[in-house]
């Protein structure tokens, strides 16, 4: 090597200086430091690996902020959902039906009469299926017909369950449906809304007005944050106080499509019905906070 070359400094032997030693500090990286992972995403529609647990919370409230909705927003949000499960809805409708004409002592030619009453007991009781409020239900008298109305109302109560999940970003499936925390309280919540609707009645009718329109969400209460019978029936009445406006209009929205829906034999129902139950378990999510999954009808 001739003398008026340089020598490489981390050349070994070289004369030069020696290379720093492997365990030095790392350079830092040119492209800057790693962000920390954002929050936790609901699932997409129909994608979730893992179901939520019960009552259909995909992430726990509070990571999303309340917020208000407007109904075509909600209407459009329940029929995407929908149009995407629409056989579990309408097997579930369907189920609905055969077991209040089964309680309600009907023989199949009496089809028309018992789907268009159990139409009426919905849309005066608030604003159809949907609501999960059974008190309008008439199934005779006796511990027969007791026994049939605490098993619509469970059977409301779990249809809540599923378009909850549907608002949650889960598939509503026959395998989830029966999925809730507590029948116990979905049952005593059941006997409270038929007392207050009894003594409602006996107030010219005022009280099952205000049942129908300050207790949508009591069913909701108990299936998604598993309260009580009494502390959920007096949230939901809190809560549309709160969001008056916004869930006052759905209410009156969802009276006159079931009402729709019923004029044709009630074959409507079949889809008034489910359109119901999910916009309500949307608004519901919306003003508590809950998790709702993202998609075109929520953009």
């Amino acid at each position: 090597m001739s003398e008026n070359t340089p020598q490489n400094p981390y050349e070994p032997n070289a004369g030069g200086a020696t290379p720093p030693p492997s365990d030095g500090p790392t350079p830092p990286n040119p492209a800057g430091p790693t962000p920390p992972p954002g929050p936790a995403q609901p699932p997409v529609y129909g994608g979730a690996s893992q179901p939520p647990g019960y009552g259909g919370p995909a992430v726990p409230y509070g990571t999303q902020p309340a917020s208000p909705f407007q109904v075509g927003e909600a209407l459009r949000f329940a029929w995407d959902r929908f149009k995407g499960n629409w056989l579990f809805w309408v097997l579930f409708v369907l189920l609905l039906i055969v077991v209040f004409g089964i309680f309600n002592g009907s023989t199949i030619a009496e089809y028309s009469d018992r789907v268009n009453d159990a139409a009426d007991s919905q849309t005066s009781a608030g604003v159809g299926m949907g609501m999960g409020i059974w008190t309008g239900v008439s199934l005779g008298s006796g511990s027969l017909g007791l026994i049939g109305f605490l098993i619509l109302s469970v059977l409301s109560a779990l249809g809540i369950n599923a378009g909850l999940r549907e608002v949650s970003g889960e598939k509503a499936t026959w395998g989830n449906l029966f999925k809730v925390s507590s029948y116990g309280k979905i049952l005593l919540t059941a006997l409270l809304l038929l007392v207050a609707n009894v003594i409602g009645a006996c107030l010219c009718g005022l009280g099952s007005i205000a049942l129908a329109i300050f207790a949508p969400f009591t069913y909701h209460h108990v299936v998604d944050k598993d309260l009580g019978a009494w502390t959920a029936f007096t949230s939901s009445f809190r809560l549309v106080g709160k969001n008056f406006g916004p869930v006052f209009l759905l209410e009156l929205a969802l009276l006159g499509i079931n009402i729709l829906g019923s004029i044709p034999c009630g074959l409507g129902l079949f889809i008034t019905a489910p359109l119901s139950i999910v916009a309500m378990a949307f608004a519901f999510r919306r003003i508590t906070g809950g998790p709702v999954a993202a998609g075109p009808a929520a953009a």
